[in-house]
C-alpha cells in the first residue's frame, strides 16, 4: 500500500546563494521537472489578520510547532540558533533577547527591545523567556520595529508564540522523550476534541527534567539541573457569527545551578588561586560555585471574543499573567566565599485589555484599528552578602558578614490607540500606513539598606594614621562608601507618550512576486534603574534612578519570490537607534543606567525553501549583519592587564569610549539550513530523515569586548530519524543535536573581584555555555 506524503508546513527557508546556483536556473529546473509540486502556504498573523508569509511586507522567520518538537527545542533559547540575527540570553541577572545586535541590558527597570506576545498577551518581563514551549502551532519572528500592531516596546523586533487550538476531531497523544547525555526526561500529554456541537476543547500537559552538562566539583552535581511542569487548558466556542476562546495555564520551572564555567587565566590569578580547589579554569565542563537556584511560577488567564458584523471582525482580548520569582545566586561564579548567600527575587502581577477592529479586506481600503490597556505591579528584592574569603585582605575584614539590600516596587499603566490602514492604489500597488500613540506612567520605589550589625567595625588608625574607631554599623558603612555602595531610599513619577508611525509600499510584480519598501519609527520606554548602589545627587559618587526612553528609525527594502516549488524572500535594511539605555559600570561593584548610545545597523536577510521533490524538503536563511557604535563614550573597560592602550572615555574616569565598535553578540555572518526527506519502507510504515544545520561567525559575548570574551565561529549539526506506521498510531524517533560537540559560549565577562583579589597582577573570566551534544530517543504514541 502506498501512503500519499504529508507535506509538512516548514518554517525556515533556503537562499539561492546557499543552494549554489542562480534563483532562474533553480526555479527552471524545479518547474520542468517537478511542474505539478507545490509549496504549502505558511499561514502567519504577523499583521493580526491571517496571511500567507509571502503576502506579508515584513522580514519575519516562521518556525512550525513540528518543528520545534521534532528538534527537541523547549525553549526560546534552544531555538534562536535556527532564526538569524536572532539572539536570546540567560545571565546572571537578566535574560535578554535580540534582534540585529539590538537587545536590553543587564538591568530589569529595562522594557525588553524585542516585544514577546503569547497567544497575543503581551510577556514583556524578562524572565517570561524562560517559559517552556509546549504544544504550539508557531513561533513568528518579526525583525525590525514593530510598533504599531505590537506596541511601542517592539523596537528591535517582536516574537509571537501562537498556541495549537481545540480540534473539533477527537485528538489524543503521549510523547515521551529520554536523552542520553544530560540524562534528560520529558513526557507531554495532549487530548483535543469536541465536548458539544458547539464548544471543542484541548488540555495539554507537559512534565521535564535533566540533570545538565557542567559538573559543579564543590557541591559534586551536575548543572544546570532542570524541573519544569506546563499544563494548558483551551475551550473554544463556535457560535454563529462569534467566536470565544478561553485559555488557562500554569507553569513551574526550577533550576539548580547554571551552564558557567571559568576560563583563560592571565598573569598571577592561577598561582594564586593554584590548584583549581575554589576558582577550576579548565575548559572541561566542571566548575566551582556554592549554589545558584532559581524558582518561578507563572499563572495565565485569557478570554478572546471574536465577532464578525457584516464582513467587521471585532475582537476584545482580555487577560492577567502573574508570576514569581526567586533565586539564589552566587554572584562571583566560584567556590570561593565572596557572594554568597546572594538571593534575588520578583513578583510580577499584569492585567490587560484590547478592543481591535479589522474591516473586510475586499475593497479598495481595508484597516485595523484599536485600543491597548495595561496595568501591572512589580516587586523586586536583592540581596547580596560579603562572605569571608574578603578576611584573606586586612583591608576588607570590615565588611565580612554585611551586606546590602535593595528593594524596588513599581506600578505601571498603559494606554494606546492605533490604526493600520491598507490602499489598493492600483491592482499592483499598495501603500499602508499607520501610528500608535502610547501613554505611560509610572510609580517607582528604591530602597538600599545597609546591614553591618555583625561585622567586626574599624580599629582606630586603621585607615589612616589618627583615623578614629567606627563601631560594625558605621565601619561598614564607610567601607561601603570606598566602593561606591550608599543607603538611599528614592521615590519616582513618570509621564511619558510617544508616537510612531510607519509606512510601507508594496508593489506586486506578479502572483508570485511582492516588493516592498518601508519607513518606521519606534521608541522604547523610559524608566527608573533597579540595580544602582547609589542616588543622583550623591556629590562624591552619584547614582542613577530616572532614565529616558529610546527611539529608533528604520528603512527597509525586500521582495517575496515564488518560483512554483521555490520561494525566496530578501530584505535590507538600515536602522539608527539614538538614546539607547546602557548599563554603566561604576568602576567597583555597581552599574548604573543612562542613556548614553547611538547606534547605527545595516544588513541583509535572505531565506527560501525548495520543495526537490514530493517528500524531500530544503529549507534554510542566511544573514550579514553591520553594526557600529556611533557614540558609546561611557562605556565598561576591559582589565587594563589585558587591553592596556584602550580609547578611554573623555567624559568619565575610568571608562572607556567604544565610539566606531560592534556591539555584543553581533555576528556578521550567520545562516541556517533544514533538509527532510520521507521515504517509504514496507506497506506499513515509513522512515522521515531529518538534517539541520546552524552557522555563526564570531562574536564578541562580553561587554567589554575583551579578546578573551570571544566566541570563534562554529557550525552545528542535528539529525532526526524517525519511524512511523501509515495510520500514524505511533512514532518512535531519534534526535541528536550538537552532534559535533561545539562549545558555544553565549555570555562572558571577567570574573567580579579578580582583578582586585590580584592587586591588578591577574584576572581570570566566566563564561555561559550552550549545550553540548545531546542525543535522545523519542516514543509518540496517537489514540
Amino acid at each position: 500500500m502506498q501512503k500519499n506524503y504529508k507535506k509538512k508546513r516548514v518554517a525556515l527557508c533556503i537562499s539561492a546563494l546557499l543552494m549554489g546556483n542562480s534563483i532562474n536556473s533553480i526555479a527552471q529546473e524545479a518547474t520542468e521537472s517537478d511542474s505539478e509540486l507545490s509549496l504549502e502556504v505558511i499561514q502567519v498573523t504577523a499583521q493580526k489578520r491571517s496571511q500567507g508569509l509571502q503576502d506579508v511586507p515584513i522580514s519575519i522567520s516562521a518556525i512550525s510547532g513540528d518543528v520545534l518538537k521534532n528538534s527537541n527545542m523547549n525553549s526560546l533559547t534552544d531555538m534562536a540558533a535556527s532564526v538569524p540575527n536572532l539572539t536570546i540570553t540567560k545571565s546572571g541577572i537578566t535574560n535578554q533577547i535580540g534582534i540585529r545586535g539590538i537587545s536590553s541590558g543587564g538591568n530589569k527597570g529595562f522594557e525588553q527591545s524585542v516585544a514577546m506576545y503569547v497567544d497575543e498577551v503581551y510577556y514583556g518581563r524578562d524572565q517570561l523567556i524562560q517559559l517552556p514551549l509546549v504544544d504550539l502551532e508557531r513561533v513568528e519572528v518579526l525583525r525590525g520595529p514593530q510598533p504599531i500592531l505590537f506596541g511601542k516596546n517592539a523596537i528591535a523586533g517582536a516574537i509571537g508564540l501562537t498556541s495549537a487550538r481545540p480540534t473539533e476531531d477527537f485528538e489524543a497523544s503521549i510523547t515521551t522523550l529520554y536523552e542520553f547525555e544530560q540524562e534528560e526526561f520529558k513526557t507531554v500529554g495532549i487530548v483535543s476534541g469536541a465536548l458539544t456541537d458547539n464548544v471543542n476543547g484541548r488540555f495539554v500537559a507537559s512534565y521535564r527534567e535533566m540533570d545538565g552538562w557542567i559538573e559543579n566539583v564543590t557541591l559534586d552535581r551536575m548543572e544546570p539541573n532542570l524541573e519544569q511542569l506546563y499544563l494548558r487548558g483551551m475551550l473554544e466556542w463556535d457560535y454563529d457569527n462569534l467566536n470565544i476562546l478561553l485559555k488557562a495555564e500554569t507553569s513551574t520551572f526550577d533550576t539548580i545551578g547554571r551552564a558557567i564555567e571559568n576560563h583563560s587565566p592571565i598573569g598571577s590569578y592561577s598561582t594564586i588561586f593554584s590548584g583549581g580547589l575554589f576558582v577550576e579554569t579548565d575548559q572541561d565542563y566542571k566548575s566551582q560555585s556554592n549554589g545558584q537556584e532559581s524558582a518561578n511560577q507563572v499563572d495565565n488567564l485569557m478570554v478572546k471574543f471574536d465577532y464578525n458584523l457584516n464582513g467587521y471582525t471585532l475582537t476584545s482580548t482580555t487577560a492577567y499573567l502573574k508570576y514569581d520569582t526567586d533565586e539564589l545566586i552566587d554572584v562571583d561564579y566560584t567556590g570561593l566565599d565572596l557572594f554568597n548567600g546572594s538571593n534575588q527575587g520578583e513578583s510580577f502581577k499584569q492585567w490587560s485589555q484590547e478592543f481591535r477592529v479589522a474591516s473586510p479586506t475586499d475593497g479598495d481600503v481595508d484597516y485595523i484599528a484599536g485600543v491597548y490597556l495595561q496595568d501591572n505591579e512589580l516587586v523586586t528584592y536583592d540581596n547580596v552578602l560579603f562572605g569571608s574569603t574578603f578576611a584573606a585582605n586586612p583591608a576588607y575584614v570590615p565588611i565580612v558578614n554585611g551586606s546590602w539590600d535593595r528593594d524596588y516596587s513599581q506600578d505601571s499603566q498603559v494606554f494606546s490607540a492605533f490604526a493600520q490602514l491598507n490602499w489598493r492604489i492600483t491592482d499592483k500597488l499598495s501603500l499602508t500606513a499607520g501610528a500608535r500613540y502610547s501613554s505611560e506612567e509610572k510609580d517607582a520605589h528604591r530602597v538600599l539598606n545597609l546591614l553591618g550589625a555583625d561585622t567586626t567595625g574599624i580599629p582606630a588608625n586603621a585607615l589612616f594614621e589618627g583615623s578614629p574607631a567606627f563601631g560594625p554599623q558605621a565601619g561598614f558603612e564607610v567601607m561601603m562608601g570606598a566602593i561606591k555602595i550608599y543607603a538611599h531610599d528614592l521615590e519616582g513619577n513618570r509621564k511619558e507618550s510617544q508616537l510612531d508611525p510607519l509606512v510601507n509600499l508594496q508593489y506586486k510584480v506578479d502572483k508570485d512576486t511582492l516588493l516592498y519598501a518601508s519607513y518606521t519609527q519606534g521608541s522604547k520606554g523610559g524608566g527608573f534603574d533597579i540595580r544602582s548602589n547609589s542616588y543622583p545627587e550623591n556629590p562624591v559618587n552619584p547614582g542613577s534612578f530616572e532614565f529616558e526612553d529610546e527611539q529608533a528609525t528604520s528603512y527597509e527594502v525586500g521582495g517575496k519570490f515564488g518560483f512554483g516549488v521555490v520561494e525566496v524572500n530578501a530584505a535590507a535594511f538600515y536602522t539608527q537607534y539614538d538614546d539607547l539605555q546602557i548599563t554603566q559600570f561604576d568602576g567597583t561593584v555597581g552599574f548604573n543606567v543612562q542613556n548614553a548610545a547611538e547606534a547605527e545597523i545595516q544588513g541583509i536577510e535572505i531565506d527560501g525553501r525548495w520543495l526537490i521533490a514530493e517528500a524531500l524538503v530544503l529549507s534554510g536563511s542566511i544573514a550579514y549583519l553591520d553594526f557600529e557604535y556611533l557614540d558609546f563614550d561611557i562605556a565598561q573597560c576591559a582589565p587594563n592587564l589585558v587591553l592596556p592602550d584602550q580609547v578611554l572615555s573623555s567624559t568619565v574616569e575610568g571608562l572607556c569610549n567604544l565610539s566606531g565598535e560592534r556591539a555584543i553578540y553581533t555576528p556578521e555572518l550567520s545562516g541556517s539550513l533544514r533538509l527532510q526527506y520521507q521515504q517509504d519502507i514496507s506497506d506499513w510504515a515509513y522512515v522521515t530523515y531529518g538534517l539541520n544545520m546552524e552557522y555563526s561567525d564570531e562574536y564578541n559575548a562580553g561587554v567589554t569586548l575583551d579578546p578573551n570574551t570571544m566566541q570563534d565561529s562554529y557550525t552545528r549539526w542535528g539529525v532526526r530519524v524517525a519511524l512511523a506506521d501509515y495510520d500514524d498510531k505511533w512514532q518512535v524517533a531519534l534526535i541528536a543535536n550538537n552532534i559535533t560537540d561545539e562549545r558555544v559560549m553565549t555570555l562572558s565577562n571577567s570574573l567580579p573581584f579578580a582583578t582586585t583579589l590580584t592587586g591588578g597582577t591577574g584576572v581570570a573570566y566566566y563564561g555561559i555555555y550552550d549545550r553540548p551534544r545531546s542525543v535522545a530517543l523519542e516514543l509518540t504514541y496517537n489514540f
